[in-house]
């Protein structure tokens, strides 16, 4: 099939670049390793070209419909940011060739499913997987971006100020090390073909909810509900399960977390 083609250019791209980008992503946005000269191009976060580049969205604009008034809140600081303006560096050819192609193919396995009475193949769900985790490693990327500003409500801290929102995290204890080794892992997610043993880890819903919902938390999970196409999607990044009832459980669980928060 000629999705398996593209993601497997993707991975290979990414592979045969991982460090050449994560030498970039460490000079140019880790504290006291960051260069002061940020005049340096950007390079594409996928095969580090830097001919061509585009602005990609971490979510793809037709999951939040393409609404520029829609947000999210970073818990870290309070921020809030637009879907829309919620990008990265990636150059035209991975975007509209690679990305494209894959974001495509889910649109049309999606369309193509009523989960009322059919399912994915096991080739899809993992498909869908790849395409999750593709997104975790944006939103990575994206995290080591952004700056500790503060929100509205929030005092200004001014030594807090050139600290990337991927660092302020208590569950890795404000390392910067840390939260390279979690850009690292995401990037080799993505390089990985076989999607078997994650299986359990994606949960899949019927929904009859009319609006969009996203959360996600770097490293461990993200949620997506897609009214569009009547589906909501969980899936564990690190946690594997041997039963997908489990997963099920421990998903609707973070889920009924969130919601009454």
């Amino acid at each position: 099939m000629e999705i398996d083609i593209k993601l497997k250019n993707l991975r290979v791209k990414l592979r045969q670049n991982s460090k050449e980008i994560m030498d970039d992503v460490l000079k140019r946005h880790v504290p006291r390793i960051s260069s002061k000269d940020k005049s340096k191009k950007e390079i594409c976060v996928f095969c580090a070209s830097k001919d061509n580049l585009t602005k990609e969205h971490v979510l793809p604009k037709w999951t939040f419909e393409n609404c520029t008034k829609k947000f999210f809140v970073t818990d870290i600081n309070g921020s809030e940011q637009t879907y829309n303006k919620t990008t990265i560096p990636v150059c035209a050819n991975c975007n509209n060739n690679l990305l494209g192609s894959v974001e495509s193919y889910i649109i049309s396995i999606f369309n193509d499913t009523d989960l009322s009475n059919s399912f994915f193949s096991n080739d899809q769900l993992h498909n869908i997987i790849r395409w999750l985790e593709i997104i975790e490693y944006k939103f990575q990327l994206l995290e080591i971006r952004r700056k500790f500003i503060k929100s509205k409500s929030s005092q200004y801290i001014e030594y807090l100020r050139d600290i990337p929102v991927s660092i302020m995290r208590a569950n890795i204890d404000y390392s910067p090390s840390k939260a390279v080794t979690q850009i690292r892992t995401a990037q080799k997610r993505v390089t990985e073909k076989s999607k078997v043993s994650n299986g359990n880890s994606l949960v899949i819903f019927k929904t009859k909810n009319e609006s969009f919902y996203f959360f996600h938390h770097l490293n461990e999970f993200i949620f997506l509900e897609l009214p569009k196409f009547g589906i909501a999607l969980f899936y564990f990044y690190s946690q594997k399960f041997e039963k997908a009832e489990v997963a099920k459980d421990e998903a609707l669980k973070v889920i009924k977390e969130v919601y009454n928060s």
